[in-house]
């Protein structure tokens, strides 16, 4: 882009230039734009460069263009040192001035020279000729660039209204991208929601921009908004990290949604399928009520770590499943305290009539440690023992 602005610069002012040359100045001018095109681009500056040049303005000119052909032989050095000579000398006027002071700017900014590009950008923008008003746009988010480079993110969201002022039709990716950046940068949240969803009208498969609306309404607290871009995205054709979609699981689990909160998680690939996510999902499924559900997960749980089988045990025992809920407990020692398997198992014997058995892991409980729970148990099982007797 760079290349294309300054070579078309040069071949547009040449001409007109030409009639206030010396002679054999613009013979020499025309003779380097020959080998320019030829791709001799270093003949073309030793050409100019060994020029004997007297006339102030012959010499500004010359300047000029050795700038634009050391620029494309990659010597920004020269570059800049040649356009500043031009610029200096004041002997170009008016368009033909502005657009050398222009190119000048251009390349401190490619440069890195950020605050020295601003000092000739700024009175470019305020003084534009009639015949240059089309570069208005882009002298405005140079400026833009040149502050957010100088990390100044006030400064970029102050000039945004100038460059908004001479947009022809609509701002531009790169300067909503700079309004952005300095607005993130200044957590200004609230503002920077409209210039994302600006963003996302003009670059809907931009990935980038729907994580970031999304994660602005996390931080403004506005999680159904959130949710609704994720949602959003999805049916842009965006495909969500496992992290997004774990994060639009805890969103609906915080509003209260469950059963969306797991069917997510559960969509998760299996490479993300960890014990801890499984016990997650178990958990809502639960929330949600839907059991059959549940124990599935703690079932995938527990093949990857012992520790939910507790978990499963009392799962099993609320569905019924109470020969199943006795072999888990078999395993449940990670999970829970042996008083507290003993009476999970108490519970399921009794269930299945197993009254022997409860008893005995009644009086096993005990022994670990007694409390009110357990002494109702060994009362009503012992009388049990007695009917069954008499």
């Amino acid at each position: 882009m760079w290349k294309r602005l300054f070579i078309s610069t040069l071949l547009l002012m040449s001409v007109p230039a030409a009639a206030q040359l010396s002679p054999s100045v613009a013979r020499a001018i025309e003779k380097a734009q020959t080998l320019e095109q030829d791709a001799k681009l270093g003949e073309a500056i030793a050409l100019l460069d060994n020029l004997s040049v007297s006339r102030a303005y012959d010499k500004a000119f010359v300047d000029r263009s050795l700038g634009v052909f050391y620029w494309q032989y990659g010597n920004n050095d020269q570059a800049i040192v040649h356009i500043q000579r031009a610029v200096d000398s004041e002997q170009l006027q008016d368009a033909q001035a502005w657009q050398t002071k222009r190119m000048l700017a251009d390349l401190l900014l490619i440069d890195g020279q950020y605050a020295s590009a601003l000092q000739y950008y700024y009175p470019l923008a305020r003084a534009i000729p009639k015949e240059k008003a089309d570069q208005s746009e882009d002298v405005w988010l140079r400026i833009m660039q040149a502050h957010y480079q100088r990390e100044q993110w006030s400064q970029v969201l102050k000039a945004y209204p100038d460059y908004q002022d001479v947009v022809t039709s609509t701002a531009s990716v790169s300067a909503l991208s700079l309004k952005l950046g300095a607005q993130l940068q200044l957590e200004q949240w609230r503002g920077a929601t409209p210039t994302l969803k600006a963003l996302i009208k003009r670059e809907p498969d931009n990935k980038q921009w729907w994580r970031q609306l999304a994660g602005n309404y996390v931080r403004l607290q506005q999680p159904k908004e959130a949710i609704s871009t994720y949602l959003l995205a999805q049916r842009q054709g965006i495909t969500l990290e496992p992290s997004e979609q774990r994060t639009v699981a805890q969103l609906y689990a915080n509003e209260g949604v469950p059963e969306r909160a797991a069917q997510w998680l559960k969509r998760l690939p299996a490479s993300e399928q960890d014990a801890q996510t499984l016990a997650q999902q178990a958990s809502l499924w639960q929330q949600a009520r839907e059991w059959p559900q549940a124990i599935g997960a703690w079932k995938q749980a527990v093949k990857k770590d012992s520790q939910y089988h507790w978990q499963l045990a009392l799962m099993q025992i609320q569905q019924g499943e109470y020969q199943q809920a006795l072999t888990s407990l078999e395993h449940a020692d990670k999970g829970a305290s042996d008083k507290d398997i003993a009476l999970a198992k108490v519970q399921a014997h009794y269930k299945l009539k197993q009254y022997e058995q409860a008893l005995k892991q009644a009086r096993l409980a005990k022994q670990i440690a007694p409390d009110d729970a357990v002494e109702s148990w060994l009362t009503f099982l012992k009388k049990r023992q007695q009917m069954q007797k008499s």
